[in-house]
């Protein structure tokens, strides 16, 4: 078990010569993570607040992603923001230079922590065949929350109404492409999560620009969600290429939200499908025990 805590600490901070703005000729390096970093997840760094301290100047920067004081690991850019996938497990420095047009250079690192409390069971559920769930643990002042979500995707026995894949190894990575309408009655316990449950699982993995590629990263503490495709008419399509997981949430009597990511694409989103079209499943459940 690991901490509950995600937390993001700077330890470093930029020493000037000077507190009159007049005398300064070095521009002021600052950064931040846009959302909490975890392990191997795509974070957005952010320099945008770093400023230069003469009027009428540009700024360039560049990265010491792994913090080793060895190297670069991206040329200078213009652009405040980098997008890397965070390389600590627990904690480690990232580092930032910040260059103005007369060449003057400041330096800046900074720690951060990262940390994520989860385990990973076999709990027992009314379906033919189990599934794991991976169980997040999040302590506050007031109470305790448990967010546990299932580990693979759903998968049932053959059925002429619904989908599954030919080969064993397909079967254990994609489960079973099924209608919206058995999706939403498969378990007594554990729900098919509506959008507003999967929004808050977007937001965990860096937000929606981001958490298209986090849900996908095969790490212990990720969803790790596949791209099985979707069976429209008959057909399935997009195998490989895109994953479809049903929400909770009709759109009307006949269509239901899903969210979808893809191979493509970093980012997440939800698409409305018929709710004949066969596609993936995810359960969940969650617990609040105030103190």
């Amino acid at each position: 078990m690991k901490t509950p805590i995600i937390l993001s600490i700077l330890l470093s901070a930029v020493i000037l010569a000077s507190c009159d703005p007049e005398e300064l000729t070095s521009p002021v390096a600052l950064f931040s993570a846009q959302t909490s970093p975890i392990y191997m997840f795509k974070v957005n760094l952010d320099a945008s607040g770093s400023f230069s301290t003469e009027e009428g100047d540009w700024l360039e920067y560049r990265w010491d992603l792994n913090g080793d004081h060895l190297g670069w690991e991206t040329d200078w850019s213009n652009s405040p923001v980098v997008t890397v996938q965070f390389p600590y497990d627990n904690s480690g420095y990232i580092g930032l230079q910040v260059r103005n047009s007369d060449g003057n250079i400041t330096e800046l690192y900074q720690g951060f922590y990262t940390d994520v409390n989860y385990g990973i069971i076999r709990p027992f559920t009314d379906l033919q065949i189990g599934f794991r769930t991976i169980n997040y643990q999040f302590s506050y002042p007031d109470h305790h929350w448990s967010w546990m979500w299932s580990y693979d995707n759903i998968q049932l026995p053959d059925s002429d109404s619904w989908y599954n894949y030919t080969a064993s190894a397909d079967r254990a990575a994609y489960g079973t492409l099924m209608p919206w309408t058995v999706a939403d009655t498969l378990e007594k316990d554990y729900d098919l999560p509506s959008k507003a449950d999967w929004q808050k699982m977007i937001d965990f993995c860096g937000g929606a620009v981001l958490a298209g590629f986090n849900l996908q990263v095969e790490t212990e503490h990720g969803l790790r969600l596949t791209l099985p495709g979707i069976v429209t008419e008959g057909q399935l399509q997009e195998k490989n290429t895109a994953g479809y997981y049903w929400t909770g949430d009709e759109a009307d009597g006949d269509s239901a939200w899903a969210l979808k990511i893809s191979a493509e694409s970093d980012k997440a989103e939800f698409v409305i499908l018929e709710k004949s079209s066969l596609a993936s499943v995810r359960l969940m459940i969650e617990f609040l025990n105030y103190r």
